[in-house]
């Protein structure tokens, strides 16, 4: 009697380590997902980047042309997604990001941990070639702030954007040349 059950515990054991271990590798058809985060694999390098403090701040600069084409993409649905995962603004949000010739994206980046800055308030002055004063008011985005600007002459822009960071302000100014 104690041979079967050492014959039926060997047979047991082989067939379960034969199942274990004779197993094929299964190859994984999963596909990166690209972070929400990530604004440069979608635009591209920044028209303007500066370390201010402790925050790394890019600008991209793109035409309303571009911005309506990146809109149809899937990326472009994730990118007009407001901080609050509302996808669909109100008409003055959307007048605001399509007012102008120009959309301007501005990402904020704490460098200390590493996430990006939207629980604050962005506005942009922009001064035109022929000196000429405008301000927008920046929309903050899922990951990111966006307004219209208009840069209807050619020559080369002041931009200056005051960011509203708790109870102190930073500014950061750069130009950008339309041709």
């Amino acid at each position: 009697m104690k041979t079967k059950y050492a014959l039926l515990l060997s047979v047991l054991l082989m067939v379960w380590t034969l199942n274990v271990y004779g197993q094929t590798a299964r190859k994984s058809k999963a596909k990166a997902v690209a972070k929400k985060s990530d604004i440069s694999s979608v635009l591209g390098k920044p028209d303007y980047e500066s370390t201010i403090d402790s925050l790394d701040t890019k600008v991209w600069i793109i035409s309303q042309k571009k911005n309506s084409e990146m809109k149809k993409t899937q990326t472009g649905k994730m990118m007009r997604t407001t901080k609050d995962n509302v996808t669909e603004m109100d008409q003055e949000g959307k007048d605001g990001m399509t007012a102008g010739t120009h959309y301007l994206i501005f990402d904020v980046t704490n460098i200390k941990n590493g996430k990006q800055i939207t629980d604050t308030s962005a506005k942009v002055e922009v001064v035109s070639p022929s000196r000429k004063n405008s301000s927008v008011t920046l929309q903050p985005m899922m990951n990111h702030f966006g307004g219209g600007v208009s840069l209807d002459e050619k020559g080369e822009y002041l931009f200056t954007i005051s960011l509203d960071v708790g109870d102190d302000y930073r500014t950061t100014q750069f130009k950008y040349k339309v041709k």
